[in-house]
């Protein structure tokens, strides 16, 4: 019998309602969303708005011109995201993220489709920019004797059923309990942290979707009667795993900033690591409660670790972020040195050792292919920049 992963002879992470929201944001896909911007104040009803037109009628009297204006605010300052609702802050988030990005593929003769990066040279003078796209990753999905030869592990790994419900049903929604089990997240104390995370995390699912979209890949159950999932089958593709783009992405996100501080103990390897094992748990119960195949949590896990790098790059005013492909046509099958077709992150990612100043490195294989850095602009993103040094600002 072929081993079923590092994560299969874990039990029991219980405990929490999903990731859906790390303040309300209910996502699409996979976690359904670290969360997000929380929603705008509740409406106080008709009883409090005839309140307040009684009390202004009351105290208002006679108008009188203002004395002064206020000083126009400066444009385009990053200072103003603090004054916005956390919603209106994520819109301008998202905008800054996914405006530079391009899609293509279905080229004849070709599975691939591609996410680009744009890069952007501004002109003075409000003039017409520069711009070129850059790779930052492609996907090929695999073949379907690919596929049918991973039914034989989605058969065994159903034996964890008993022990990972608990596991797999909580994971339907909310986050921050299995993410805030491993450094200390509370809305309360690491609101821009969260409020970070959820970027990321939307940003994910953005181009998950598409790349579920393109690809078209079956599920489990479009090829077996005896699959039956223990919970109902998403609407949409399989390849690439929402739940796993989701969790390695927070996972390389989370890992970063933490490294990023400087403080003692996030340095130590052993965050990554926990953050990393708990990212491949969590796409791994994917495969136990019968909805994915283990090569579309390989796949999630290099968009996500992928994202999250280029994620981080754009924040930190970074000079480069590495470049990959995913390709499913060489994915092995079982029995197939080195790996036996199952799904390892630790053959995709290594986390660094305390004394490195990034937080891991991504490691190619057959079916990952780095395609090098790519240049970017290091002035590129001041938004981003200051909700990473706000949530940096939360850890001391």
């Amino acid at each position: 019998m072929s081993k079923l992963g590092p994560e299969a002879g874990f039990a029991g992470f219980a405990g929490f309602a999903g990731f859906a929201g790390f303040a309300g944001f209910a996502g699409f896909a996979g976690f359904s969303g670290f969360g997000g911007p929380p929603g705008v104040a509740e409406a106080g009803g008709p009883l409090l708005a005839d309140a307040l037109i009684r009390t202004r009628d009351g105290i208002g009297g006679q108008w009188l011109p203002p004395d002064g204006t206020p000083a126009a605010r400066p444009l385009e300052s990053p200072d103003h995201l603090a004054l916005w609702d956390p919603v209106v802050r994520g819109n301008v988030l998202d905008f800054e993220l996914c405006s530079r990005l391009g899609f293509t593929g279905g080229a004849a003769g070709s599975d691939k489709f591609s996410l680009w990066h744009l890069e952007v040279t501004p002109k003075a003078a409000g003039g017409q920019p520069d711009a070129s796209f850059r790779p930052l990753i492609g996907m090929t999905r695999p073949t379907a004797d690919i596929f049918k030869a991973q039914l034989e592990f989605v058969d065994r790994y159903a034996d964890l059923r008993p022990d990972r419900a608990t596991e797999i049903l909580s994971q339907l929604g909310i986050g921050r309990a299995f993410f805030g089990a491993i450094p200390y997240l509370r809305p309360d104390r690491t609101k821009w942290t969260l409020e970070l995370l959820a970027a990321a995390e939307r940003l994910s699912i953005y181009v998950e979707m598409r790349f579920k979209h393109a690809l078209a890949c079956r599920r489990p159950i479009e090829y077996s009667s005896q699959i039956q999932p223990i919970i109902q089958t998403p609407s949409h593709g399989a390849l690439p795993s929402g739940h796993s783009t989701e969790s390695f992405i927070a996972a390389r996100v989370l890992s970063a900033l933490l490294r990023s501080t400087g403080m003692i103990p996030y340095a130590d390897a052993s965050w990554g690591n926990q953050l990393m094992r708990l990212a491949s748990r969590i796409a791994v119960n994917r495969t136990v409660a019968g909805l994915h195949f283990p090569v579309d949590s390989a796949a999630g896990a290099v968009l996500g670790l992928t994202l999250g790098r280029y994620f981080v790059s754009r924040c930190t005013g970074a000079t480069r972020y590495e470049a990959w492909d995913f390709d499913g046509t060489q994915y092995p099958t079982a029995g197939a040195p080195p790996e036996d077709g199952d799904f390892y992150w630790n053959e995709l990612y290594k986390v660094s050792e305390s004394n490195e100043p990034e937080e891991g490195s991504q490691i190619p294989t057959a079916y990952a292919i780095s395609r090098g850095n790519q240049a970017i602009a290091a002035d590129q993103s001041p938004l981003l920049a200051w909700l990473w040094n706000k949530a940096k600002a939360e850890w001391f």
